[in-house]
Formats: C-alpha cells, structure tokens, sequence
C-alpha cells in the first residue's frame, strides 16, 4: 500500500492474497518519493512449504546483514485474532534477526509493548459487485492514511540493523559454548570482537569486547590457582579448532565486503 496506493487484481509491486499461507518467496524491494519499502519472506512456513522457516531466516539474515540501507520503520505484520504461542516465538525470533534496531520495530497490528497502527487492506475479488468494490476501497484508503499519519508522528530516526548472517549466528552460538573456556574463551571473544568492527557491526563487536576483556581478567586471576585435567587439553583442543573455523568464516566475509 504505501508503494502502490492500493490494492488491484493484477500487476500489485508486491505478491498479495488474503491467506493465512505466505506468498513471498523472496526479498523485494520497491521505491517511492516517499518510500522505499523491503518485503520479506514470511516466517513459521511449514517443510512442506517452497520457502520453509529456517531457509526463511536464513534469506531475512543474509540478505539484511549485506544490506547498506538504513531503516526508519520496521513492520512487524500480525494478522487480526487471537495470539498465540507460535505468534509470540515468531515476534521473539523477529526481534533477535533485528537485535539492534528493536527500537525501531512498529506492529501492525498487535502488542502493547511497541506502536500499534490498526489498518484494514481487503482485497476484492474480481467477482464481488461493485458495492462491495468500492467499500473495499475506500477502507483501503482510509487505512492508508491512517498508517502515513502514524509514521509522520512517530518520525523515527533512521537506523541501521546490525542484522547477523546465517554463518555469523552459527559463529554466535558457537561462542557461547567457547566463552566459558578459560583462555580460549577470552581470546576467542577479543579475536571476534576485532572481526566484527571489521564487518560494520559495532554493537555486536563492542558486546565481544567487554565479554573477552573481562573474561581475560578473570583468567589472569584465576591461572596460577585453577589446576587442568587431564581431559581439560583435549576439550580446549576441539573448542579452539571449533572456533577458528567460525572465525575463519567471518574473515572470509569480510574480505567480501
């Protein structure tokens, strides 16, 4: 709506039906005077589906982690019932994809937490009459407005998201598991940290930094008291081994870059 101005049977910018199931197999984007406005592909899909969610999340992770835009809005679109369990896992998975860019996170159209912009876009069917047609219309119209109002009074700055790719979420997962190591968990956050300047991505380089400079200090303390295991070498062995090979990953997309 805010790149075409309405809604017809053919020839839409975007991939439009009134189902539950998601169209969008991809990430497209359209541009206004006013607007430039990113559609993704829909989230929750089952394996059955062409775009499954987890190839889903992976489309929304790579393709915003490489993008330079930045955003004023990002919509978080729930369709109008009853809130459930799935509806909530797909918003809390929605937030960590946009991690550092939650502020900027409108839902259209449920939550108390974030703006809420109640909007109605029916679309009409070739066979409806023409009554129906242009009630149809006219809500969209009234919709319309309604939602560029809305925006116009929040005026959210313009952002960038720190959107974290498919290997850079397996890098942070890995992490976790790493960190915990002494020395090697350190090392490994400072090491990353570094990477991630390197890769545009401040917040999350800045969070490795403070975990590694302050696991460095503890492991400074701790090394003339703590006593290694036997199995201990054999555990940062794999852990370490593990880890480069993440972070070789991450060098490797920064040298795409």
């Amino acid at each position: 709506m805010l790149i075409q101005g309405d809604i017809y049977q053919n020839n839409n910018k975007f991939t439009i039906n009134d189902n539950a199931k998601g169209e969008t197999l991809n990430i497209y984007t359209g541009y206004t005077e006013k607007y430039q406005v990113f559609d993704t592909v829909g989230l929750g899909e089952p394996l059955s589906h062409i775009v499954p969610h987890k190839e889903a999340v992976n489309k929304i992770r790579d393709y915003f982690s490489k993008c330079k835009v930045t955003l004023n809005y990002i919509f978080y679109v729930q369709r109008k019932g009853r809130i459930t369990d799935e509806d909530k896992k797909m918003f809390k998975l929605f937030k960590e994809i946009f991690e550092w860019a939650e502020k900027n996170i409108v839902i259209i159209i449920t939550n108390r937490k974030y703006p809420i912009i109640s909007v109605d876009f029916p679309f009409t069917d070739e066979d409806e009459d023409d009554i129906i047609a242009c009630s149809h219309r006219k809500k969209r119209a009234q919709s319309l407005q309604r939602l560029e109002d809305k925006l116009l009074e929040l005026r959210y700055k313009s952002i960038k998201p720190e959107v974290l790719s498919s290997t850079q979420m397996n890098e942070k997962t890995v992490s976790k598991v790493v960190r915990f190591v002494p020395v090697v968990g350190s090392v490994f956050q400072l090491i990353s940290s570094g990477v991630y300047y390197a890769l545009d991505k401040p917040n999350n380089a800045k969070e490795r930094l403070v975990d590694g400079a302050v696991r460095l200090a503890a492991d400074v303390i701790s090394i003339v008291t703590v006593g290694a295991s036997k199995s201990a070498p054999t555990r940062l062995s794999f852990l370490w081994v593990l880890g480069e090979e993440y972070l070789s990953r991450l060098h490797l997309e920064m040298n795409r870059k």
